[in-house]
C-alpha cells in the first residue's frame, strides 16, 4: 500500500484513512478506493469500467453507484458544484485526478522505539483515577514486554486534564509515537476513542475505538492493551500475551485508589508523599494482595525518609516490610526488587543487598529506568565514577526529559569534581522548568563548590521559597554560611535545633555546623545521623560539603560505622 499527500491532504493506503490537516474525514470504502487508483493514475484518465471493475469486483452495477462514489469523494475533498479542483469528469469516458501533483511514497514499517502514553480525557465528567489510571496500566502492561521504551508516569502526568497537540507533547517527550484519546460512559457501556500519532509526522494518526460494558472498566483496560500492542505491530510471544492482559487487582476500587496515589506520589512534595501514603493503604485495605500497591506503599515511604518529612525510623521499618511483602506475592516485579534496594539504602545501610536487588530489577527489566537511575546514586557513594556514571546515562537515555534523573546527574557530577559540567546540568533542567525545587538545591551546592557564594545563597532561598519546609531550611542556613552571614545562618540554625520546630534531618544541622567550621558539632550531629538513620549519610564519602573534615580521624570511624569505609573516601 501507498500514502499520498496533496495540498492539505493525506491519503492512507495501509490505514485506509482520508486525514485533512491531520483529522479523519469521513469517507466510505468505495469512494476512498476511487480516490486511491485516481492518485494512483494522477494526470491520467481512468476510465469509468475500469473504475467500476476495481470498486466492486465480480458484480454487475449501474453507473449510478460510480457517480454517487465520486460525488461523496468530491465533497469530502471541498469541491464546489461545476468548479473541479481535483477530480475532472472526462464526459463519456471516466475521471481524471487534475489536483497538485501528489507526494507518493511506501510505507514501509517503521519501527518505533519509544512511545508515550498520555493520560485519556474524561468526557464528561472529570475523573482524575480514570485518567491517570487508564494511563499508568497501559504503561505498566506496554513496558512490561519488554519491546518498547515506554516513558513513564512521572514523565506523563503534566498533560493530565489538557487538551495537547500530540505532535508537541511527542517532541516534549522525545518518543516516536504518542497515544492519547477519550473516555466516556455512554448508555449501557464504555467507550474509548484512541489516537496514536507518529511525531515524526506525515503520517496519518492510526485511531480506534473500543467499547466495554458499562462500569467494566478491566474490560476496557484489556481491549485497548490489545488494539494498541496491534497497531504498534508488535509481535508477542504466549507469555508476552498474557503480560499484556495482567491484571494486579481484580477490585476496581482498589485500583482507583491505586491509581490516585501514583499521581499523588509523582508530585515529590511532603504533602503528595502523604497522600500516597494514604491511598497506597486504601488500595491494599481492599485487596491485601495487591503487589503494585505494596511497591508504592514502600516507595512513598523511603522517600518521605529521603526528603526529610518524616523521621527514618518511621518510615524505614513500614517501608521495608511493605516491599518484602509485594516481593513475596511477585518475585519477578522489578519494581519491587528497586523500592527493596532503596529501603535497605536509606534505611538498613545494606549496600550490598541493595545492589544486589537493583541488579536483580534489571536482569528482570533491563528498560527499568528507576533502576538505572538510583543505581547509579548508590555506584557514585562507593566509589565506582564511571560505572555510576554509565548507569545514569542509560536512565536518560530511557527518559532524556526527566527533571529528577537530569538533577541527579548533575548532582553526580558534582561529587565527582566536575563542577562546571553539573552547573551547566542543572541550568539546562531550570531552563525547562524553573520551579523544580530539587534543581535549586543542587545549584546551590554547585555554585558554592564554583566560589559562587551570593548565588549559591539565591538559588538556596529559591529551593526555600518553593519547598518551605524544614529541610529546606537546613539547605538555606548552610548557604547563608558558606556566603559568611554567619549571625545569620546561627539564627536559622537554633531554629532548626529546636525540638518544638518539628523534625529536621541530623544530617541537614550537621551539614549547617561544616559551613560554619564547627568541628566538634558537627561530628556530634553526625553521630545523631547514625543513630536516627538520617538521610544523605550515604554520601559523607563523597559529598563536597564533608571534605574539608575526611581527614579527621572521626570522619573514618563514621564511615566504617555505616559500613563504607575507605571505599567511597576521596
Amino acid at each position: 500500500m501507498s500514502r499520498y499527500a496533496f495540498d492539505a491532504f493525506v491519503v492512507d493506503g495501509a490505514r485506509r484513512q482520508l486525514l485533512r490537516d491531520g483529522m479523519p474525514v469521513a469517507l466510505s470504502p468505495r469512494a476512498l478506493d476511487a480516490l486511491l487508483l485516481l492518485l494512483e493514475r494522477a494526470g491520467e484518465q481512468v476510465d469509468k469500467g475500469e473504475l467500476m471493475q476495481a470498486l466492486w469486483p465480480h458484480r454487475v452495477v449501474e453507473e449510478n453507484n460510480l457517480n454517487q462514489a465520486i460525488s461523496s469523494l468530491r465533497r469530502a475533498l471541498g469541491e464546489t458544484p461545476g468548479q473541479p479542483r481535483y477530480i475532472l469528469t472526462v464526459p463519456g469516458r471516466g475521471y481524471r485526478f487534475v489536483g497538485p501533483r501528489p507526494v507518493s511514497e511506501a510505507e514501509p514499517p517503521r519501527p518505533l522505539r519509544a512511545v508515550a502514553v498520555l493520560p485519556l480525557r474524561c468526557l464528561g465528567q472529570a475523573d482524575d483515577a480514570l485518567s491517570i489510571g487508564m494511563a499508568d496500566t497501559l504503561i505498566t502492561r506496554l513496558g512490561s514486554l519488554g519491546a518498547l521504551n515506554v516513558r513513564p508516569l512521572a514523565a506523563v502526568r503534566r498533560f493530565l486534564g489538557q487538551e495537547v497537540e500530540p505532535l508537541h507533547a511527542g517532541r516534549v517527550l522525545a518518543v516516536d509515537a504518542v497515544l492519547e484519546g477519550t473516555v466516556q460512559a455512554l448508555s449501557g457501556g464504555l467507550r474509548a476513542n484512541l489516537r496514536l500519532h507518529e511525531t515524526a509526522g506525515g503520517a496519518p494518526p492510526w485511531t480506534a475505538a473500543v467499547d466495554a460494558p458499562a462500569g467494566d472498566v478491566f474490560a476496557l483496560q484489556d481491549a485497548v492493551a490489545g488494539k494498541v500492542a496491534s497497531a504498534l505491530a508488535l509481535r508477542l510471544d504466549y507469555e508476552q500475551k498474557l503480560r499484556l492482559v495482567r491484571r494486579h487487582t481484580g477490585d476496581l476500587d482498589a485500583w482507583r485508589a491505586h491509581a490516585l496515589a501514583r499521581h499523588a506520589l509523582e508530585q515529590r512534595s511532603p504533602t503528595g508523599l502523604q497522600q500516597a501514603v494514604e491511598h497506597f493503604n486504601e488500595a491494599l485495605a481492599r485487596d491485601p494482595d495487591y503487589a503494585l500497591a505494596w511497591v508504592g506503599l514502600s516507595d512513598a515511604y523511603t522517600i518521605q525518609g529521603v526528603f526529610g518529612a518524616r523521621p527514618p525510623t518511621e518510615v524505614g521499618p513500614p517501608a521495608r516490610a511493605a516491599a518484602l511483602r509485594a516481593l513475596q506475592l511477585d518475585a519477578g516485579l522489578a519494581e519491587a526488587h528497586v523500592v527493596l534496594g532503596h529501603a535497605r539504602i536509606q534505611y538498613e545501610r545494606d549496600w550490598q543487598g541493595a545492589e544486589q536487588a537493583y541488579r536483580r530489577a534489571l536482569e528482570l527489566d533491563p528498560l527499568c529506568v528507576i533502576a538505572h537511575h538510583r543505581y547509579a546514586i548508590l555506584l557514585m557513594t562507593s566509589g565506582r565514577t564511571e560505572a555510576s556514571f554509565e548507569q545514569i546515562r542509560r536512565a536518560r537515555e530511557l527518559d532524556p526529559v526527566s527533571p529528577p534523573i537530569a538533577v541527579t546527574e548533575g548532582f553526580l557530577q558534582h561529587w565527582a569534581g566536575e563542577d562546571a559540567r553539573a552547573q551547566a546540568t542543572l541550568l539546562a533542567v531550570l531552563e525547562r522548568d524553573p520551579h523544580f525545587w530539587m534543581a535549586h538545591a543542587w545549584l546551590a551546592q554547585v555554585q558554592s563548590a564554583c566560589g559562587e557564594p551570593a548565588m549559591a545563597l539565591a538559588s538556596a532561598r529559591q529551593a526555600h521559597a518553593l519547598m518551605g519546609c524544614p529541610p529546606a531550611s537546613g539547605l538555606l542556613a548552610w548557604a547563608l554560611a558558606q556566603a559568611s552571614e554567619s549571625a545569620a545562618a546561627r539564627e536559622q540554625l537554633a531554629r532548626l535545633e529546636d525540638p518544638q520546630a518539628g523534625y529536621v534531618p541530623a544530617y541537614d544541622i550537621a551539614q549547617v555546623h561544616a559551613a560554619l567550621g564547627d568541628a566538634d558539632a558537627l561530628f556530634e550531629w553526625l553521630a545523631r545521623a547514625v543513630a536516627e538513620r538520617s538521610r544523605h549519610l550515604d554520601t559523607l564519602g563523597v559529598s563536597p560539603v564533608m571534605a574539608p573534615y575526611r581527614s579527621d580521624p572521626r570522619m573514618a570511624a563514621l564511615l566504617e560505622a555505616i559500613g563504607l569505609g575507605e571505599q567511597a573516601c576521596r
